[in-house]
């Protein structure tokens, strides 16, 4: 199931998508939902889409799906981290479009992403924001 914290002092979501079924659903949204009213508009989120091997398509739409939902809850930024069992070259998602009204920097690992979030780190990466849920087809 998805693991879901945040931290209140920092003003951040921390989100894990790994290996789930339909079932944890509605726990899901419900810990999304709680964290969201408990943090300040314009909250921050780490995203870690933490994959062995391919993604497949419900994975990608639980992650369109989750940025929509903390879209509208108001997150202000969101970093993204797709962490591989030791295979860097799959690290990034080059390109990683999908519809999002948040920007969204992709970081290599957590530390980076914290510290983008954190604003640490200069955004070398351009964050964009798309209207389309098509653009997924290039994840």
């Amino acid at each position: 199931m998805p693991d879901v914290r945040f931290n209140a002092i920092k003003n951040r979501l921390y989100i894990t998508l790994q290996d789930w079924d339909q079932a944890d659903m509605p726990a899901y949204v419900q810990k999304i939902e709680s964290a969201c009213k408990t943090l300040a508009s314009g909250f921050t989120c780490l995203i870690v889409l933490q994959k062995k091997g391919l993604i497949r398509q419900k994975d990608k739409d639980l992650l369109f799906s989750t940025m929509d939902f903390i879209s509208a809850y108001g997150a202000g930024k969101v970093a993204y981290v797709r962490k591989t069992n030791d295979n860097s070259s799959l690290s990034r998602l080059s390109p990683f479009n999908f519809q999002a009204f948040t920007p969204v920097e992709h970081a290599l690992n957590i530390k980076e992403a914290e510290d983008i979030l954190n604003g640490k780190t200069p955004e070398i990466r351009s964050s964009k924001t798309f209207q389309s849920k098509e653009a997924w087809t290039n994840f």
